[in-house]
């Protein structure tokens, strides 16, 4: 995956995460989400924090702070069924009865979005997802509404100068899709659109360059939950060589001194599944697993001097920060080395808060950072607020009737620059804590 994104880079030049926006579905009842792009706070902490982009400043980094349950991560959760939504558009579409039985689609397509539960009223309401990238300096806002299973409206814009409207869908059928500009090339084939499958999917499958471009860019987001220690590390050919281990060394060595080296046995195993033979040109689905073995060389000693190693099962004899360590990092380096963002929840999740705040610091650092890539985490660490802008902190709050709100700092009036947020944040001042006072 790193490779493909890299190569974007290359071709695409600035990719940039600017927003997600998420309603009626899980504790969500109306549209909330985050954005990056900076606000003007006087150049609080602009050239270390932030990127420029056509003139605009985005933040390296957002913090998503709140209380336990308060929709932290059913934020990020969100954004991937919205990743799989589009996946699922493009299955779908292919209109082949065999790829429905094959068990992770299945599961998939058994698995319908939820509609917010504590109001009666948003059963019959659409859920809504609305993403903002930029590709080439140029602001696209992709969105959908979804109700039933079947896409109630869909729309995407580009915005350089002035927006323009490349998508618009104002129903479930096809024949209410408007195509213009990039898209327009579509048309002769906006049929094959199902009611239950994404516009824009669908014309990346059939290989419209701009829809490709914008999917690929949202398809390479990465999720991680630091909580799922029981997994091993998502290894791959790419970055299991010897440059990467090296690279994992530095850092897993702070955790455990004795580590000398990594081996990794990679098995890979792939199932291929024709979409259509008659519409999609052949084209493949492919659902890769693969096992991974790790094992960890350590040092012995005797009399304080080494005298040889010994190879250990990595998950077994390591502790759970340490592999969650391990878990990270080629994550962490595939997005510093393409550019591209990374999603991480409950980052402190088993580290040492020195740990924590070494890792985030490679997004602000312009040596580890050259390409401009972007984190976006859950955390209950307050160390991570020490040198952090105002707009970069974000509070999940849910309120008595099971609403959650996300809101910036700088949203809140009489926060200082110089305020010790952190201090104010374990007090209440902005809410996203749990309420222990009725156990007093």
């Amino acid at each position: 995956m790193g490779e493909g994104i890299i190569q974007d880079v290359e071709r695409y030049g600035v990719i940039m995460f600017v927003s997600f926006s998420v309603g009626n579905t899980g504790p969500f009842k109306e549209i909330t989400g985050i954005t990056t792009l900076a606000e003007n706070l006087k150049k609080e902490f602009l050239e270390e924090n932030t990127f420029e982009v056509s003139g605009q400043n985005y933040n390296k980094i957002s913090y998503i702070y709140g209380a336990n349950g308060s929709g932290k991560t059913n934020y990020l959760a969100a954004l991937t069924k919205m990743q799989k939504m589009i996946i699922m558009s493009t299955v779908l579409g292919a209109n082949n009865n065999k790829l429905l039985e094959v068990p992770a689609i299945k599961k998939e397509l058994a698995a319908p979005i939820e509609t917010f539960k504590f109001d009666i009223d948003c059963k019959s309401k659409e859920t809504y997802f609305e993403i903002q990238v930029i590709i080439e300096e140029i602001l696209y806002t992709y969105s959908f509404a979804i109700q039933d299973g079947k896409i109630q409206k869909e729309l995407l814009t580009k915005k350089k100068k002035r927006t323009e409207v490349l998508i618009k869908r104002t129903s479930p059928k096809y024949e209410d899709i408007v195509l213009r500009s990039g898209l327009s090339s579509f048309k002769n084939m906006v049929s094959v659109v199902r009611e239950d499958a994404l516009c824009l999917a669908m014309a990346a499958m059939l290989n419209n360059p701009l829809a490709s471009m914008i999917l690929n860019e949202i398809m390479n987001y990465r999720v991680i939950n630091m909580a799922s220690v029981g997994n091993a590390p998502d290894f791959d050919e790419e970055n299991t060589n010897e440059e990467a281990i090296e690279r994992y060394l530095k850092y897993l060595k702070i955790a455990d001194p004795t580590l000398t080296n990594l081996k990794v046995d990679l098995e890979s195993k792939m199932d291929k599944h024709v979409l259509s033979e008659d519409d999609l040109e052949n084209k493949e689905l492919v659902i890769k697993n693969i096992h991974v073995s790790v094992q960890s060389l350590h040092a012995t000693y005797k009399d304080h001097k080494q005298v040889g190693e010994i190879e250990l099962p990595f998950l077994k004899y390591e502790s759970n920060g340490t592999i969650r360590m391990l878990r990270v990092l080629p994550a962490i380096f595939e997005a510093l080395d393409a550019g591209s963002t990374l999603f991480i929840d409950e980052i402190e999740n088993g580290l040492h808060p020195n740990l924590v705040k070494l890792l985030a610091g490679l997004f602000n650092s312009n040596e580890s950072n050259p390409h401009h890539a972007q984190l976006i985490c859950t955390t209950h660490d307050t160390l991570l607020l020490d040198g952090v802008r105002r707009d970069q902190v974000w509070f999940t709050d849910k309120n008595q009737y099971g609403e959650t709100r996300m809101c910036r700092l700088s949203d809140y009036p009489n926060v200082r620059s110089n305020d010790n947020i952190a201090v104010k944040y374990l007090q209440g001042v902005f809410g996203a804590i749990p309420n222990t006072q009725d156990l007093k």
